[in-house]
């Protein structure tokens, strides 16, 4: 099933807006309870990256930022991820969610 999902991805910019919607709430619970590990975890990162190095605008993007949403208790596990995402955040939530893992005592997550 997970990998039928992440054959999937190609075709999630053509998805319904609320469809896509429940996939990256999906996507982002499969990584945040664990449910993915290894070679599937790291295409799941990567999937969820390169969401949001498209435009802010697209729908794409609002996939990769509900999915990160979904597992952002887990983001210090990967600083590589971090650092990554950090560099390329074009959008205020992205960046609040990034600002607050480099200070997360001050800085509050959205929800």
């Amino acid at each position: 099933m997970i990998h039928n999902l992440f054959d999937e991805y190609r075709f999630f910019q053509r998805y319904p807006d609320k469809e896509l919607l429940i996939t990256g709430i999906l996507f982002g619970a499969l990584i945040q309870h664990q449910l993915v590990s290894y070679i599937p975890l790291g295409i799941a990162l990567r999937y969820v990256l390169e969401a949001l190095k498209k435009p802010p605008s697209t729908k794409m993007f609002k996939f990769g930022v509900v999915a990160l949403q979904q597992f952002k208790s887990r983001l210090y596990e990967w600083p590589q991820v971090n650092r990554h995402a950090f560099f390329m955040r074009s959008n205020f939530e992205v960046t609040v969610l990034f600002t607050h893992l480099a200070n997360p005592a001050r800085t509050p997550i959205p929800s």
